[in-house]
């Protein structure tokens, strides 16, 4: 899908030298321009051996992949961090507006979500507020288990329904050394 504003690929060579691959594909046939073709088709059949193949494929597996994280309680901004794919992007593949996207960015979202989640996907917060509330019954105030769990501001900011895996991990361990 070439953008209706962009120049034909023949003025667009007109401009770059001898012994570049896009002089090339504007029809020069000369030397130097046939060799920085060879050397971009030899670069991307070596990459493609390597499993680097990074060409446009359907983002049908990726879109069901993103809403099976979804289910998860894992968010587009955490599959974001994770990947190194834009929020945007995983927003745009999720709700069908891209069709197609990168081998490498399938690649990517297929990953996710195996054995270890993410640290920042969100869990129900029942079994951390009970550890919560042991604590207090053990003498502990709030802005002291705060501080136990890393936070540099005395204040325990937790929501009653869920939680961060990371946080709920952390509670755990504190929970666990005083038992």
């Amino acid at each position: 899908m070439r953008p209706r504003d962009l120049a034909p690929i023949e003025v667009l060579a007109e401009r770059k030298p001898h012994g570049t691959r896009l002089r090339y594909l504007g029809g020069c046939k000369c030397v130097p321009c046939r060799a920085a073709a060879s050397r971009y088709e030899t670069g991307r059949a070596k990459l493609r051996k390597m499993g680097l193949w990074n060409g446009i494929v359907d983002a049908t597996r990726a879109r069901r992949r993103l809403f099976w994280l979804s289910r998860r309680g894992i968010g587009r901004y955490s599959i974001a961090r994770a990947t190194g794919i834009s929020a945007t992007v995983i927003c745009k593949i999720r709700s069908g507006e891209r069709r197609q996207c990168r081998a490498m960015t399938e690649k990517a979202i297929l990953e996710l979500g195996g054995n270890s989640p993410p640290q920042s996907m969100l869990v129900p917060a029942g079994r951390t507020w009970a550890r919560i509330r042991w604590l207090l019954a053990q003498g502990f105030t709030k802005g002291g288990i705060a501080q136990r769990l890393g936070s540099r501001t005395p204040a325990l900011q937790l929501r009653k329904d869920f939680v961060i895996l990371r946080t709920a991990k952390k509670v755990e361990a504190l929970w666990r050394s005083f038992q």
